[in-house]
């Protein structure tokens, strides 16, 4: 029987040797990532200040990158081993399965409300009045910081949720 969510998909075995080398290099991927996204954000605000525009950039355009860091945060804090654990989706779950799904939902609507934030105010305080492309880099720095820490999220989420020899799970009773 095929199953039909994406998260339930066998990735490809890691051979045992590459498995801790793979697991510092997404590491280091991923806070580059998060590293530039953040760069590319306070750039466009030094941008903004040391120019002359027509936008004000305020607590909104702050929004979502921070929307996107508490996101992958939570998202991060779960452990896979939870999520397989549960016996499904329903009633049935455990108590602990059904706060950890809840969790990473949250942490997942956090991510995607974080980018979908970046491109409305992309969109509406820089596209739609038509401001001038030195001025419009400022919107999309703040679409580049979002997209690039959900990317960063979800490389160190399949970084350190992939099975290894030597993980230790601690468990409190």
């Amino acid at each position: 029987m095929a199953r039909l969510f994406v998260w339930n998909c066998n990735l490809p075995r890691i051979p045992s040797a590459w498995r801790e080398r793979v697991h510092d290099f997404g590491t280091y991927i991923s806070g580059a990532l998060f590293t530039l996204g953040w760069w590319f954000f306070i750039d466009g605000l030094v941008l903004a200040r040391t120019t002359e525009s027509p936008v004000h950039v305020g607590f909104e355009d702050w929004l979502p990158g921070i929307l996107c860091t508490l996101g992958m945060i939570i998202t991060n804090s779960i452990d896979l081993q939870l999520l397989r654990d549960s016996d499904g989706f329903g009633y049935a779950s455990s108590s602990l399965a059904g706060k950890a799904k809840l969790t990473l939902f949250i942490g997942i609507a956090l991510l995607a409300g974080g980018v979908a934030g970046s491109i409305t105010i992309l969109a509406i305080k820089y596209i739609v009045p038509e401001v001038e492309p030195q001025v419009l880099y400022i919107g999309f720095t703040n679409v580049i910081q979002t997209m690039s820490v959900l990317l960063a999220s979800v490389i160190l989420w399949f970084v350190h949720n992939s099975e290894h020899d030597n993980q230790y799970n601690f468990v409190l009773n």
